[in-house]
Order: structure tokens, then C-alpha cells, then sequence
């Protein structure tokens, strides 16, 4: 396994995001603190060889998933690209696109970010994982692969597009991670069944609609599902408009103790006790 960072952005996250981290970790407790413990882990490249292997088998199914130039239809039900206006009708209904399985492989999660999803699970140590879009199955392989690392817990992946799932299921099932689901429909169908039968959820990942309706409105669905204390990631914060003030009002939502923007994604933490809201900035790749 290669390092996931260069050693030249690895000294100037040791100066800048490095001391957010290290601060993280001194000043807070319970799952915040396992938070800073985890990205300090990612920065310092502190894996052991079990972990790298893991990692390297799963990059393995990512590299060959870019070699397949197939091209598959599958609907999308999310908001599209970030220069797309697509209306609440056509992603409730989805839109139809074609694409090779390359292309769509590319805009997995990168080794850096995966890691840091790997690292917060290895962490948090969480029981159930909700996640909202599985894509080929890369972000999934990386969380469920820790969960089993951990002896404990399993992941739910919800996908809306059937070849997609399809995919995600081969590639999870070709990395031998069997405790892991992919759930197949479109997240306004499939979220409240799952949240319903897997209750609590300790980890929540949503990386399937970049929408800012969709993606407070699933924050709000979520809630009364999660464990007393749990965390949620939320994926490409800074996509759009739309999304920097989605972001915006998850932090300044009363619930939240403990929130970290990375400026790519953005990690909370729900605790059914109130106390003193924290918030943490530290802009990564």
C-alpha cells in the first residue's frame, strides 16, 4: 500500500490541519475525540500491515473496475452534475444515463478519503452503518472492511440504480465482506424501511444526493433512528450552493455537539444531551 499523501502535503497538514486535529483530540471526549484519533491516523499515514492489506485488495477491485470500458445505463434519482438545475420531479423519477463503468469508478471516493471513512470506522467502532449510495461499491468495501476488522457490526448501502447495485454487490462480494447489504431503490422508497428494521444506527454516510432538500430532509428522517451518541458524514460539502447551506444549517442544528468541516466532507456528532457545541475547521485535498 502506497502512502496516501506525499510527504510534502504530509508536513503542511502537520502545520495546518494536523494542529486542528491534535487540538481535537486534547480538548474533546467520547466519539469526537476517536474522530481526531482517526484523521490523525490517516495524516500520519499509521496503518498497520493487517489494515494495509485490506486497503490494497480492496484498490485492487478500484483498478479493475477502471480497466472496464462496458458501457451500462442505469437511472439516476440524484441531483446530477454540480452545473445541472435538474427539478425535484426528475429526481424523484430519475433521469437515464448512460456511461462505461470506468467513468463512473473514477468518481468513487480516492484512496485519502476512503481511508479517512476506514479510519473514523476503525475508530468509532460502530455496530450498524447506513449508507446512501453505493456507486460500484468502493466507499462500502472500505467501511464494511473495517467493521469486520473490528469483529462487530454491519453496513447497509442503498443504491438507487440497479446495474449499479449490481456492480457493488460483485465487488463486495469478491472482497469476501459479507457483513454488508446492498439495498436496491430509491432512497425516498428504501431509507425509512432500513432506518425502521436496523435501528439505532451509529454511523450514517451519506453520499447519494447532493440535493440540499434531500439532504436535510434525510438528516431529519434519520434522527429518531440514530444511537444516543452517533456520527454522520456528509459527502462533497462544498459542491454547490445548495450544499455549503445544507451544511450550514446541519451545524448550527441544535442537535449537533461536535461538528468538523473538511471542506470535501463534513463529520458530526448527535448526542441525545445537550451541552456545549464545538465546531472545527481544517481545509484538506
Amino acid at each position: 500500500m502506497k502512502r496516501l499523501l506525499k510527504p510534502v502535503v504530509r508536513k503542511a497538514f502537520g502545520l495546518k490541519a494536523g494542529q486542528v486535529f491534535r487540538e481535537i483530540i486534547r480538548q474533546e471526549t467520547g466519539l469526537a475525540r476517536q474522530i481526531g484519533l482517526a484523521l490523525q491516523d490517516v495524516v500520519t499515514d499509521n496503518f498497520s500491515q493487517e489494515e494495509r492489506t485490506v486497503i490494497e485488495r480492496i484498490e485492487q477491485r478500484r483498478s479493475a473496475l477502471g480497466r472496464m470500458d462496458d458501457e451500462i445505463a442505469f437511472v439516476d434519482f440524484g441531483a446530477g452534475q454540480s452545473t445541472e438545475h435538474r427539478t425535484q420531479m426528475e429526481m424523484q423519477n430519475g433521469v437515464v444515463s448512460k456511461r462505461r463503468i470506468s467513468s463512473i469508478a473514477a468518481v468513487s471516493k480516492p484512496p485519502f478519503w476512503a481511508s479517512i471513512l476506514f479510519k473514523l470506522v476503525r475508530r468509532l467502532e460502530p455496530q450498524t452503518i447506513v449508507e446512501l449510495g453505493t456507486c460500484v461499491g468502493i466507499s462500502a468495501a472500505y467501511q464494511a472492511s473495517a467493521q469486520k476488522l473490528n469483529q462487530r457490526g454491519k453496513l447497509f448501502s442503498l443504491e438507487g440504480a440497479e446495474s449499479l447495485a449490481t456492480i457493488s454487490r460483485e465487488t463486495l462480494g469478491g472482497l469476501g465482506i459479507s457483513n454488508s447489504e446492498v439495498v436496491l431503490g430509491p432512497f425516498h422508497q428504501t431509507l425509512m424501511p432500513v432506518l425502521e428494521e436496523h435501528a439505532p444506527i451509529d454511523f450514517f454516510f451519506n453520499d447519494g444526493h447532493h440535493d440540499h432538500d434531500a439532504v436535510l430532509e434525510y438528516f431529519e428522517k434519520s434522527l429518531p433512528f440514530l444511537a444516543g451518541d452517533a456520527v454522520m458524514v456528509f459527502d462533497d460539502i462544498s459542491w454547490s450552493d445548495g450544499m455549503r447551506q445544507a451544511w450550514k444549517e446541519i451545524v448550527a442544528d441544535p442537535r449537533i455537539r461536535f461538528s468538523l468541516d473538511l471542506r470535501s466532507i463534513g463529520v458530526v456528532v448527535i448526542s441525545a444531551e445537550r451541552g456545549t457545541k464545538t465546531h472545527y475547521r481544517a481545509a484538506l485535498v
